[in-house]
């Protein structure tokens, strides 16, 4: 990371920055293990295996790169449920989109555009 970028994480969700379309950044805030993964149905490109999410955008494993993508899925599975898992079908090709975890009965999805 960049020592003279500004920190993801000490940004208020109302600032979050457009980094490219097609970028998609996953943190968890829930307190439990969780994973996520984004699919690849429009582009034959990228990891779409399942990860478990760090606390903080500015990680390396929050970020899932779907430039020239268009609809994907991001889903989740939370060790706090067991077996259950929600899931997004969202358009990522214009924006940065930023995911925050909370439960699976709650989460947030921001999308910024250029």
């Amino acid at each position: 990371m960049d020592p003279d970028a500004e920190s993801l994480s000490d940004m208020p969700d109302t600032d979050l920055p457009f980094k490219g379309a097609g970028m998609v950044y996953i943190r968890n805030l829930s307190g439990y293990r969780t994973k996520a993964f984004v699919t690849r149905l429009s582009h034959n490109s990228g990891n779409d295996a399942w990860s478990v999410l760090p606390a903080s955008f500015d990680e390396r494993s929050s970020r899932w790169n779907r430039s020239h993508h268009g609809w994907e899925l991001i889903s989740f599975e939370g060790a706090a449920d067991p077996g259950n898992r929600v899931g997004f079908y969202l358009e990522l090709r214009n924006a940065t989109t930023y995911v925050t975890f909370n439960a699976l009965h709650n989460v947030d999805i921001q999308a910024v555009y250029e």
